[in-house]
């Protein structure tokens, strides 16, 4: 589905966007660190247990000499049985800290998505793959915009992170 917002038109022409809605769609996970880092994966179906514990071993990969702080929401999927599996065979590596239901802005990464969706705002895509081209290239400006991505950390509500 488009993300839209609010937008001018003359009047009596009322804009309109086509948009295809279908099965098809992207999931993306990402992890956002404090130093300007941007790690993020996608896919063509939701995201399962096997994906998220995919994602957290490239993450330990890129960071093999430091443990990891993961900070992540009450979705269902981070406590899955499968999940809970794989940290136990990682003690020590990865710690989590889990933010209280319904507090996105306490989120950094909830900062990019929202960055993401206002670059992508009022574009309808009719196929996945305008879609995916259009979001890569959104995501390589965001990532190389080091300043946007570490005044994520700087909203009031995050900055417990780095302090």
């Amino acid at each position: 589905m488009p993300f839209l917002s609010r937008t001018w038109a003359p009047r009596g022409q009322t804009p309109i966007i086509e948009e295809k809605a279908g099965r098809e769609h992207l999931s993306l996970i990402a992890g956002l660190a404090p130093n300007g880092r941007l790690y993020l994966s996608g896919q063509h179906k939701a995201f399962d247990s096997d994906g998220v514990i995919g994602f957290l071993e490239y993450l330990c990969r890129r960071y093999r000499k430091k443990d990891l702080i993961v900070v992540w929401d009450g979705a269902t999927i981070h406590r899955s049985q499968a999940i809970k599996d794989f940290l136990k065979r990682k003690p020590g590596r990865i710690h989590l800290v889990a933010l209280p239901g319904y507090s996105p802005e306490l989120n950094p990464v909830e900062l990019l998505w929202n960055q993401l969706k206002k670059e992508l705002k009022n574009q309808a895509f009719l196929n996945l793959k305008d879609l995916v081209e259009a979001a890569v290239s959104k995501v390589e400006e965001i990532r190389n915009d080091v300043e946007l991505l570490n005044s994520f950390f700087h909203k009031k509500e995050v900055a417990f992170f780095t302090n």
